[in-house]
């Protein structure tokens, strides 16, 4: 269950970040945002001065407002790229000292955990950095205990290094917060692919669950027949599992039954539709396998809490 007090995540970005690292750490909330029906989780952007700022691929970026290091209740996250050493300005660093003392937690992507060591505020942590920085990392802060992992939690402090470890960092917080179907859901977000989804270790493969591989499949062919469901049964021997098996492992590694989330997706469909086409309500309905509107209506709000008509553009 969502936390009663929406987080809120602040991405603090440098001059030559990437916008891989920015859109891998973004993207998910945006999904667990869209899918959960409520503003389950926030964010904003911002610079040090409130001004733009270019990524590394010269992509100009204009942010909410400037970095106030004095506010609290918010996950602070520092997105920084090429030459982070020619940010460690001593105003800077004191700014971070202030800013970790009151926030939730800190995340640094790619670089940006160079800046946070040179603060200070990893001695005696664990963590990790783009694998180009390693070596040089390892020797700048002796103090800091250098990782090869993907992503480190130590204390409030969360490193990871590219725009991939990104991603399995955000998912990780994800399914902390909002369950583990969530997390799925979000690493899942663009394309339903099982076999690359596993090689990658995302999915339901990233749960590191005996069934992963069968549940990644089963979702896979959720998706492909979202207009005409199948059942349980269809389901299970599809897979090449017993209907009971197929339960359990949905139950273990998401949380909910096979048909709980095969609902949950075909409701997820009903929204895009509701809000991005002109589709009617019963259109939509028959296409989310659906008898009719009614039915479709009564679902909608026994997952989101709120009217389907209220998000159709139609209305």
């Amino acid at each position: 269950m969502p936390p009663h007090s929406p987080p809120i995540f602040e991405f603090l970005l440098f001059e030559g970040f990437s916008n891989m690292v920015l859109a891998s750490a973004m993207e998910p909330l945006r999904d667990v945002r869209m899918n959960a029906g409520q503003d389950v989780a926030g964010w904003r952007v911002t610079t040090l001065d409130g001004g733009p700022v270019r990524s590394s691929s010269g992509l100009q970026i204009t942010p909410d407002g400037a970095f106030d290091e004095q506010l609290g209740n918010r996950s602070l996250v520092l997105v920084a790229g090429y030459h982070v050493r020619d940010q460690t300005a001593p105003a800077l660093l004191t700014k971070l000292r202030v800013a970790a003392r009151r926030a939730e937690q800190v995340l640094a992507l790619d670089t940006a955990a160079w800046l946070l060591a040179e603060a200070g505020l990893l001695d005696g942590h664990t963590a990790t950095i783009h694998w180009q920085e390693l070596d040089a990392f390892a020797e700048a802060f002796p103090r800091t205990e250098v990782s090869t992992s993907r992503f480190v939690r130590s204390g409030p402090f969360l490193t990871c290094g590219g725009a991939s470890t990104a991603l399995d960092m955000m998912l990780g917080l994800i399914q902390d917060l909002y369950g583990s179907a969530a997390a799925f859901g979000a690493s899942t977000m663009f394309v339903y692919d099982p076999s690359r989804q596993s090689e990658a270790n995302r999915g339901a493969a990233r749960l590191k669950q005996r069934g992963s591989p069968k549940i990644l499949k089963a979702a896979n062919l959720m998706v492909e027949h979202i207009e005409t469901p199948l059942s349980t049964a269809a389901l299970a021997k599809r897979v090449s599992l017993s209907e009971r098996t197929l339960a359990r492992a949905f139950q273990r590694e998401l949380g909910m039954t096979p048909g709980k989330y095969y609902k949950m997706l075909r409701l997820q469909h009903a929204r895009y539709l509701s809000e991005e086409t002109q589709l009617s309500l019963e259109q939509i309905a028959h296409r989310c396998g659906f008898s009719c509107a009614s039915s479709l209506g009564r679902s909608f709000t026994g997952l989101y809490g709120r009217n389907i008509r209220d998000t159709h553009i139609r209305e």
